[in-house]
């Protein structure tokens, strides 16, 4: 039964990842897209797409912030190993937690901030009339993405036998 659902977890990880690279995939042609339009746009018809660098701002915020959280999930974020390295497993479990810790506490700030920003928040982009929410729910995606990748590491973290 534990086997079982630890394939399962794997399983649902796997498409969690691979959804995550597709969408990433397609925002970044749409930011090619609009930057190839306005390129175009400007330098052989003399005329500027203003909806391109409005839409391209858009999709570039969610290509950074998914790919936060995609990082994440793939343990590549950026980390300093040296000094962890050089000390007792102990402590290293101690760096870990430390480490865990900060981490939770940044993603509960965004939630909460962005549960307090949103309450009674109605604006939207200067030309497309395109919500804001829109722009401003990607912080939230990551947090969670992030959540999951931090616990995951928790887990793993208590998981290890102390050699």
């Amino acid at each position: 039964m534990k086997v079982n659902s630890a394939n399962t977890f794997q399983a649902s990880m796997q498409l969690l990842r691979s959804t995550l690279e597709i969408a990433i995939g397609l925002l970044v042609l749409g930011v090619v897209f609009c930057v190839a339009a306005n390129v175009f746009g400007r330098f052989v018809l003399n005329y500027s797409f203003v909806w391109a660098e409005e839409i391209s701002r858009i999709l570039f915020i969610w290509v950074v912030l998914l790919g936060a959280g995609l990082s994440s999930l793939n343990d590549e974020h950026v980390s300093v190993t040296y000094f962890k390295n050089l000390v007792s497993s102990p402590v290293r479990k101690a760096f870990g937690l430390l480490s865990i810790g900060a981490i939770y506490v940044v993603c509960i700030c965004i939630l909460v901030g962005f549960r307090d920003i949103m309450a009674g928040f109605i604006s939207v982009t200067p030309l497309l009339q395109i919500p804001k929410t829109l722009l401003f729910s990607a912080m939230p995606v990551m947090a969670v993405l992030t959540l999951i990748a931090n616990s995951i590491a928790l887990f793993k973290l208590f998981e290890r036998s102390p050699t």
